[in-house]
């Protein structure tokens, strides 16, 4: 991982703006997340959803707002992570300017291909109190969690385990920043957009 302090939004912008992300729908169903930074002025947070535990799938995780791509969507996976994050914490499509695409992200416990898509969230749109108004779905989220990407940047908050699955070898990631702990295809994903961003000057 290239070590980094702090990684600015134009950085992330110009990692983004040439990069064709790696596709790989046969691997499962395909689904999408939307990955939402919040510009802040003491620098970008991300927000995650932690699921209800009532949830039949991914109970109690920490993730991105997202979901199955339905039909409705017409296999666009920005018109799905945009409408699932309507649908589950509330954010208006006119307050997000989608930047980016990261690589296909498979989920080989449940069968799903995620999409992840990046999008700034307008600061316009914040409260005075300087936060987005989040409505969440009681019925599948149970809290949001508003992080400092700095937090993400710390080695001391990443732990890499070495897997094993059908006899390859894979890294399965770890984040805890101020005690929330983020995991499986989620880190995955945080952790590719920090180390393409953080190849930029």
């Amino acid at each position: 991982m290239v070590e980094r302090k702090t990684l600015e939004l134009a950085q992330i912008r110009r990692a983004l703006g040439g990069y064709q992300p790696l596709l790989a729908p046969e691997f499962g169903r395909a689904a999408a997340v939307l990955v939402p930074l919040l510009p802040r002025p003491e620098g970008l947070f991300v927000l995650f959803t932690e699921r209800s535990k009532e949830l039949r799938s991914h109970a109690g995780q920490v993730s991105f707002p997202g979901g199955s791509i339905d039909p409705a969507d017409n296999g666009d996976p920005r018109a799905a992570a945009l409408r699932e994050a309507r649908e589950e914490v509330g954010l208006r499509e006119e307050h997000v300017e989608l930047i980016g695409a990261l690589d296909d992200c498979p989920t080989f416990v449940t069968g799903y291909v995620i999409s992840p898509v990046v999008g700034v969230i307008d600061p316009l749109a914040f409260t005075a109190a300087g936060r987005y108004p989040w409505t969440p779905s009681p019925a599948e989220i149970a809290a949001l969690h508003e992080l400092p990407l700095a937090g993400f940047l710390d080695p001391a908050n990443l732990r890499i385990e070495i897997r094993e699955r059908e006899g390859v070898e894979y890294q399965l990631y770890w984040y805890t920043v101020n005690g929330t702990v983020v995991w499986g295809a989620t880190a995955r994903i945080l952790y590719q957009l920090i180390e393409l961003a953080s190849k930029e000057t």
